[in-house]
């Protein structure tokens, strides 16, 4: 997270009393709350800062919808404005498409994928708030997103694939015989499993991917742009093979295992997005369901 200067805060001192000292420390803060940078706040500067995908912009979004140099927050005076700088997919604020306007606390702003707004907040309220949003959106064993902030994230590239006439692509992936390596092994080792497997898998990943641990033992991948049933069975292979491939080490201990994986590709259309995501897991879910009854580590689309 980018961090701007530290704004000189405004003191007043009784004469008669150095004791009594009042402070303003709070602070617009551009908050990032669906998103692949969802929980990040960036604190913003007098003048103007620029937004986009660049790591040349003073604010940069990971979000391939975003505009190189997207838009312009300007801070002045007690005034916070927003400027459209000729984006690709445009700047929205509170659902409408603006060039430019005011930015009021709290309203929503949309850029490509991602959701944020303006708050004022204090360093401490800060601090607190991204500790509790890694506890919320985080599993704690991977490291990687757990099942319900990836359903936030992936009803927002639902959405987008509709407005869009998009297909979209869901992998779920599980451990073979998991429960036998718990028995055999113990659930430290298991543990360790499941979040070298996580990282294996984080790696092969592209930054704008989806990727979560979904249940106990599986895991979840939404591939996005590009898609083709061709590219997600090769995905489901590298990844496959990889994962068999690998020796993991706890300890004394060498353990190697297989995964089996299914997934689902659709153009998706129409205005229930939690109802569409459930429904591609579904599917996907069935295929995985098909590529075990066959006999584990390997891949099935129902397609």
């Amino acid at each position: 997270m980018k961090e701007g200067d530290l704004k000189n805060l405004d003191q007043t001192a009784s004469l008669d009393d150095d004791s009594f000292i009042q402070v303003d420390a709070r602070h617009p803060y551009l908050i990032i709350f669906i998103g692949n940078d969802g929980g990040k706040r960036y604190k913003l500067k007098r003048g103007q800062m620029t937004v986009g995908r660049s790591p040349q912009a003073d604010i940069t979004i990971d979000d391939q919808r975003i505009s190189r140099i997207h838009c312009i927050i300007e801070w002045i005076s007690e005034t916070i404005m927003i400027e459209d700088k000729e984006s690709t997919n445009g700047t929205f604020v509170d659902s409408q498409k603006v060039s430019r306007a005011h930015l009021l606390p709290g309203v929503t702003i949309q850029l490509g994928h991602s959701v944020m707004k303006i708050e004022y907040k204090d360093d401490t309220e800060i601090r607190s708030e991204e500790n509790l949003l890694r506890q919320v959106s985080i599993d704690p064993i991977t490291g990687i997103f757990n099942r319900q902030h990836f359903l936030k994230l992936a009803s927002m590239e639902v959405s987008y694939a509709c407005r869009h006439q998009l297909a979209v692509g869901v992998i779920l992936l599980n451990i073979d015989n998991f429960k036998q390596i718990n028995d055999t092994y113990g659930h430290q080792t298991g543990d360790f499993i499941l979040a070298r497997l996580a990282g294996i898998i984080n790696k092969m990943t592209r930054n704008e991917d989806l990727f979560a641990r979904y249940t106990d033992t599986e895991f979840i991948l939404m591939p996005r742009d590009d898609l083709n049933k061709q590219y997600m069975f090769t995905q489901c292979e590298r990844i496959r093979k990889a994962i068999k491939n690998f020796e993991f080490r706890f300890g004394k201990k060498c353990v190697r295992i297989t995964i089996s994986l299914g997934f689902h590709l659709e153009k998706v259309k129409g205005r229930d997005f939690n109802a569409k995501i459930f429904d591609l897991i579904g599917k996907a879910e069935r295929a995985l369901y098909l590529a075990k009854e066959i006999g584990y580590d390997r891949t099935e689309s129902l397609l």
